[in-house]
């Protein structure tokens, strides 16, 4: 498993990566977003790039965080506070993070994981739930 210093420094090729080529990040296998959300102990913005999928209409997050045991930061933080800052493409979108639960998060879950294998693989490999995030407010790419 990597670990948090491989994270981040990933994590900061990404979003450089997509920030230069107008969203689209050609060494990632599935289509990224940048989620930035408030830190919930600093308060400071801290942006993640994400994988995210197109479930009933709306665009939706997974929170693997690449098959290890522990919940994503960013979603720690957007318990917090779920006002959230979304780049897709190449525009920015204030919305909304909703945690989906029961069989709303089961149908989002199966269709996510039907999508992107990666996701299954990462579930048979911990033993929390992995965490789906619908994203009000954001315009589903088309």
């Amino acid at each position: 498993m990597p670990t948090d210093e491989e994270f981040l420094t990933r994590n900061h090729d990404v979003i450089a990566a997509f920030r230069a080529a107008d969203g689209r990040v050609a060494d990632v296998p599935f289509p990224v977003l940048l989620l930035t959300t408030t830190g919930a102990r600093t308060g400071r913005p801290r942006t993640s790039p994400l994988g995210y999928t197109v479930h009933g209409g709306a665009v939706v997050v997974i929170g693997t965080r690449g098959g290890t045991d522990r919940q994503p930061s960013w979603f720690h933080n957007l318990l917090a506070d779920p006002a959230v800052t979304v780049e897709l493409g190449d525009r920015t979108h204030p919305a909304k993070a909703v945690v989906l639960h029961g069989a709303e998060r089961d149908r989002a879950w199966a269709a996510a994981a039907a999508g992107n294998p990666l996701y299954a693989q990462y579930a048979e490999s911990i033993d929390r739930e992995i965490p789906v995030v619908l994203l009000e407010g954001v315009p589903v790419p088309g």
